[in-house]
């Protein structure tokens, strides 16, 4: 059987991207003390981990994965009781779990991409094992040593109420993880927290490496900090200390974006990832 050219093309071009965009199925790693759900995809000499935030598990990513894929190899996985992944029993180190992660996907090395509470893992991780960071990326960063001021803990009281009382709508209002216009993106995380409601509370027995914020200055991977502009003024307010510690860190505030970016604005904060790692070849 013979092909036209365009046939053969477009079978090519199939292949490429196919190839590129290939997702294994999620699989479960076992780890000391628990199991720990996981995914990866694509292809190519970079490798990116991305690391989901205190509340939403690893599918808060879903939009952004496959931009992500089409241009490297990346893997995500979800913490001890978030989503996929079984409770914890007891306390452990996210930051070890991080490492069994990145040694079952045959990772050497890696971008770490972490939001919220999933950036103080990777500057957990960055601290004890640098060379195995190629860039850091922080998305609306909490890192282990900054105090949480009394709105913020007021807040975060209010929000652990309200979910256990089940009121997940009222919860998912809160002003600063989506901006005010995002009603799809509030319904996503409020579907998510029904279906794994384990996660409000699943990062209760997470604990750091040791204290981050004093030894931010020790950091050398390349450091992007990202903040959406309607962030909580506490985590405004680390995403600047960050930038001031880390040496050669840099800032940006993405407009019209609350503390899920990703979720809400996935092209614009895989561009700016995609163009992170462009100007900051290994």
């Amino acid at each position: 059987m013979r092909f036209s050219t365009s046939a053969r093309a477009i079978a090519a071009g199939c292949l490429l991207f196919c190839a590129t965009n290939a997702t294994s199925a999620p699989r479960m790693l076992a780890v000391d003390g628990g199991k720990l759900a996981y995914e990866t995809c694509g292809a190519g000499p970079e490798a990116i981990v991305l690391l989901h935030d205190g509340i939403l598990h690893s599918a808060a990513f879903d939009d952004a994965w496959p931009i992500l894929c089409q241009r490297y190899r990346v893997v995500r996985y979800d913490r001890r009781g978030y989503g996929a992944s079984p409770p914890a029993v007891g306390a452990y180190k996210p930051a070890e779990d991080l490492a069994a992660v990145m040694k079952a996907a045959d990772m050497p090395h890696a971008t770490l991409v972490g939001s919220s509470s999933g950036s103080g893992v990777a500057v957990d991780f960055a601290l004890a094992h640098p060379e195995a960071v190629d860039r850091l990326v922080l998305v609306g960063p909490w890192v282990s040593g900054f105090d949480a001021s009394y709105g913020f803990l007021a807040r975060t009281l209010k929000l652990l109420v309200l979910f256990k009382l089940g009121a997940v709508n009222s919860a998912v209002k809160d002003p600063y993880i989506l901006t005010k216009g995002a009603t799809a993106e509030r319904k996503r995380v409020a579907d998510l927290l029904r279906a794994y409601p384990g996660n409000v509370t699943a990062g209760t027995k997470e604990q750091p490496l040791g204290v981050a914020k004093p030894r931010l200055g020790e950091i050398r991977a390349p450091t992007l900090v990202l903040v959406g502009a309607v962030d909580i003024k506490d985590v405004q307010e680390q995403a600047r200390a960050i930038e001031a510690a880390v040496p050669g860190a840099r800032r940006i505030i993405v407009p019209a974006s609350g503390h899920l970016m990703y979720l809400e604005r996935p092209k614009v904060f895989a561009d700016h990832v995609i163009g992170f790692i462009g100007e900051h070849p290994r």
